[in-house]
């Protein structure tokens, strides 16, 4: 593990290891060989080449100057062209083309023609353009190696970014499918139940003698179950959801005709919650003026308050049964649509907790985060 971890960090920093050993290696050649003919040049051409890969255009130009000048002064040939070559090399692998065709030549042939003037066409001129080409070439073609190599990933990142998309228009092709069949599911059974009863319910207003008072609320099952056969189909075609606050008043009138009373009409939300929030008060609200006409039955009273705080706003349901009560079959406790929108209102920063009220009826208390700026001081 330890060795894993140092071979790592090796990894990482291998570039400027490279660079301090070359640099002290060429420095002691420089000493050693004797190439030092003046000391600042020597500097000019060695202190640079640490900055080579961030500025390779001015280091190029200070090196080359400095090794030009160097070469005329007497220094080595064979020595004292190993730092230019080097910056040569770093320079010529550059991505701006001015760099490496235009810049890397230029001062290769200034060198070269310093070494000219100190040692003539063939011991000067034509090594110094032989050792200036050799630089500059593998240069470029470590360039070009870079660039193929880039353009390798460029080309592997787009597959796995095509692969990745496949797999999920695979998946998304997967779910479609799913939710066909359990569309298919849904439209073979709930579909055609409701229908059923729709019909069953159409035939025994046409052949039983009925009062008004029972005709009525025929009317109203036979509204409420073409309106959820209206909503089945919606869903399986994949319709727009109709708008929570039109539904819910659509349902509060559908409980109203079969029994429920309103203390008052539902506040209105829509300024103080905002819209994702909103949609959840009025399904709680929906939900509950249900589970009241379910469980204390018609003549049940459904009283509706607000209370604004500085962050919060308090929604309290309560629910009233007629006098005497409705008696329940067993214990009545909140059922699957409580705890699901308790869980929504949860995931938005609020809280929900529901349950019997003294001597009869339902309470529920909801706590909703409110839209920023539209805090109404408590009342």
């Amino acid at each position: 593990m330890a060795y894993r971890i140092t071979a790592d960090r090796l990894r990482g920093h291998w570039q400027p290891l490279v660079d301090l050993a070359l640099g002290a290696a060429t420095a002691l050649l420089f000493v050693l060989s004797g190439t030092v003919v003046s000391a600042p040049l020597a500097v000019a051409q060695l202190l640079p080449l640490v900055w080579r890969r961030r500025f390779p255009a001015a280091v190029l130009i200070v090196v080359g100057c400095a090794t030009a000048a160097h070469t005329t002064l007497g220094m080595a040939r064979a020595v004292g062209f190993f730092p230019a070559t080097i910056a040569l090399y770093t320079a010529a692998t550059h991505r701006s083309p001015v760099i490496r065709w235009v810049l890397c030549p230029a001062v290769g042939l200034v060198m070269a023609a310093a070494s000219a003037v100190r040692h003539g066409p063939v011991e000067g001129l034509l090594m110094a353009v032989v050792t200036v080409t050799v630089a500059w070439l593998a240069g470029v073609e470590r360039s070009e190696h870079l660039r193929q190599r880039a353009e390798a990933d460029r080309q592997r990142a787009e597959a796995e970014h095509l692969r990745l998309e496949r797999r999920i228009a695979d998946q998304a092709t997967a779910a479609a499918e799913d939710r066909e069949r359990l569309a298919r599911r849904v439209h073979d059974t709930l579909a055609h139940t409701v229908t059923v009863m729709l019909l069953q319910t159409e035939a025994l207003k046409a052949t039983t003698p009925l009062g008004d008072a029972a005709r009525d609320r025929l009317d109203v099952v036979l509204r409420a179950g073409r309106d959820a056969l209206t909503e089945v189909r919606a869903a399986l075609a994949d319709a727009d959801e109709p708008d929570p606050a039109t539904r819910l008043a659509a349902l509060l009138k559908t409980l109203g005709a079969a029994g429920l009373r309103l203390a008052a009409h539902p506040p209105d939300l829509r300024d103080v919650l905002a819209p994702p929030v909103l949609a959840v008060a009025d399904r709680l609200l929906g939900e509950a003026a249900t589970n009241a006409l379910r469980h204390d039955g018609p003549g049940t009273l459904l009283r509706i308050s607000t209370e604004h705080g500085a962050e919060r706003l308090i929604l309290r349901i309560t629910s009233e049964p007629p006098s005497p009560p409705r008696p329940r079959a067993g214990r009545v406790t909140g059922g699957f649509g409580l705890l699901s929108l308790a869980e929504d209102l949860t995931r938005y920063g609020g809280t929900l907790v529901h349950g019997p009220r003294a001597p009869a009826g339902w309470q529920i208390e909801a706590s909703f985060p409110l839209r920023v700026g539209n805090a109404v001081a408590g009342r």
